[in-house]
């Protein structure tokens, strides 16, 4: 079974981060024995934006739709289109659309560095932390995610 990735640069730095991300995406799958197919979309940039008039083409929804994943890099290029065009124009479209509301992180300690959560250290920590997007004017958090889903984190009602 091919699981098919929609690559989505958007602007700026995941211009730069998508092609890493897909590298790394390959590598995993030559490990694991994964078959994965990619396509790369211009849309859902400021690029696109300019040349269009809107973040994305009509037909969006069903094109992306036909995916298995979507693997977006970031979105925004302020000094060309304003945040909230380029924002709800796009991401907010995928998470909408596709039912997905958030954003994580990986976050960890380096060695010899001093955890901001006592609790955590390089030394103690066998979870991982996942650093939350602030939104607004919600500073932003850090949560532990157990690697292994535990029983209490399995019993909980989604």
């Amino acid at each position: 079974m091919t699981h098919r990735i929609a690559i989505i640069p958007g602007d700026g730095i995941g211009t730069e981060v998508t092609p890493e991300g897909q590298r790394a995406l390959e590598a995993a799958a030559r490990r694991f024995d994964i078959a994965l197919d990619f396509e790369t979309f211009d849309f859902a940039s400021c690029d696109y934006y300019l040349e269009h008039g809107r973040m994305l083409p009509e037909d969006w929804r069903h094109t992306l739709g036909e995916f298995d994943a979507l693997f977006f890099g970031a979105v925004g290029w302020p000094e060309k289109v304003p945040d909230h065009v380029s924002l709800w124009g796009s991401l907010l479209q995928f998470r909408r659309e596709f039912d997905q509301y958030v954003n994580l992180r990986p976050a960890g300690c380096c060695p010899a560095s001093r955890a901001r959560w006592p609790a955590v250290s390089p030394a103690t920590s066998t979870s991982t932390w996942c650093a939350r997007t602030p939104r607004g004017n919600i500073p932003a958090s850090a949560v532990p995610c157990s690697r292994a889903p535990t029983a209490k984190w399995s019993s909980r009602k989604r």
